[in-house]
């Protein structure tokens, strides 16, 4: 969902935001990695789970929700806070209307048979797009998200000035506002403001869906890559510096009356072959997931070229499903690999930003009348404009494709 290749200039993405709101528990390793075992959401405690209230507090604070208690009492009276509450609620409340309801619908129909499969959903260079996987499967314990953004720390408030913390909301606006107006990340906008740390990378981005989305935060832990070539955990402490990738960081959360606690995973990494190896920690961990569903949108185009071609067969290899638009594992491999097929809206020549992905096989499969092709009732990717959008649903076939050995 990151897009790797352009980038529009800070300024304009503030602008086009302001255009939009006008109104108008230690665990030394994680489950599945070291041992094999799959990786599962945590287990709830009995009842319901409850939060941590530090670190809840400061993600609804983060996200423009009240908290009402001190010390964000008096910082929300600060105009820089207020502004952008007020403008996070309307963005909020039209992305949800024109596009997360509609996904809702369209889910929990087209989607239903995946729904309940899924146990892991991976979603590489979705960056810290929590929103849309949730939004697609709420049930899943378990969502991976991927991209090259630092993980970076949560703000300490206390130790800003006021001026320090309308930075951080100012920056915060551009992030997650202007996601709500067209539905993806650019990567390249993105480092450029994770450059000033005045938001410090992914985590705080994720805090800010979760609590818009509802949710409570019970527990942040980091990642990083042991020794042995498992993960290590450790409680969540602000980094001096930012480890090498790959590393990350686990949030577990639950919904208000459920008691399921669920867990979302933030990986910053390179899913390039040579860094995404056979044998190779990050490669570890996503094997030891339950067979998961992978979900891929305004994905560069990245799956399409040979230097990804390690997460590609991950994918075709290890997915029960494949969700995903055109700019993801192109149509001929799930063709060849006898994958069940549903296309979802109409295909259309990539934006020109990209060079050399046309699909003439997908296209001829959108117009040919036995094509089962159904109607998308939403709209996101890099067409958000001219809203001319498609998904892919592929099933994986029974019996396992065995790759050619000369490929």
């Amino acid at each position: 969902m990151t897009h790797y290749l352009m980038g529009i200039r800070r300024a304009a993405l503030i602008l086009l935001c302001a255009i939009a709101v006008c109104p108008g528990c230690r665990r030394d390793t994680p489950p599945g990695p070291a041992g094999g075992a799959p990786v599962k959401a945590a287990e709830a405690p009995p009842g319901s789970p409850a939060a941590d209230r530090a670190l809840d507090e400061r993600f609804a604070f983060i996200s423009g929700r009240s908290v009402g208690s001190a010390p964000y009492s008096a910082w929300e009276g600060e105009t820089a806070w207020k502004d952008f509450a007020k403008a996070a609620d309307k963005a909020w409340t039209d992305f949800d209307a024109a596009v997360l309801a509609p996904m809702r619908t369209w889910a929990s129909s087209d989607l239903a048979r995946p729904r309940e499969r899924t146990r892991s959903l991976f979603y590489p260079f979705g960056g810290p797009d929590f929103t849309t996987a949730a939004t697609l499967f709420p049930d899943a314990p378990v969502i991976v998200l991927i991209g090259l953004e630092p993980v970076g720390n949560l703000p300490e408030f206390d130790r800003l000035t006021p001026e320090g913390r309308a930075d951080f909301f100012a920056d915060m606006g551009a992030l997650a506002l202007e996601f709500l107006v067209r539905g993806y990340f650019v990567t390249m906008d993105m480092m450029d403001t994770y450059s000033e740390r005045h938001v410090d990378g992914a985590l705080p981005v994720i805090g800010f869906f979760l609590k818009r989305g509802g949710f409570s935060v019970a527990g942040v832990r980091r990642l990083l890559p042991a020794s042995d070539g498992s993960w290590a955990e450790a409680p969540y402490e602000r980094l001096k510096e930012r480890p090498r990738r790959p590393y990350g960081v686990r949030i577990d959360y639950f919904k208000a009356g459920d008691a399921t606690l669920r867990t979302v995973y933030y990986f910053s990494c390179d899913l390039e072959n040579r860094a995404f190896r056979e044998g190779s920690p990050l490669l570890r961990f996503f094997t030891g997931l339950e067979r998961p569903t992978t979900f891929v949108k305004a994905g560069s185009y990245l799956l399409h070229w040979d230097n990804f071609s390690t997460v590609r067969r991950f994918i075709l290899d290890r997915s029960l499903y494949v969700l995903q638009d055109d700019t993801a594992v192109p149509y001929r491999f799930f063709k060849r690999e006898g994958w069940a097929i549903t296309l979802f809206g109409r295909y259309a020549t990539p934006v020109k930003d990209f060079t050399n992905v046309e699909q003439p096989d997908l296209r001829a499969a959108y117009e040919d009348p036995e094509s089962d092709v159904r109607p998308l009732p939403f709209h996101f990717g890099y067409r958000w404009r001219t809203q001319v959008d498609n998904l892919m649903l592929a099933a994986k076939p029974r019996r396992p494709y065995k790759v050619p050995v000369d490929k």
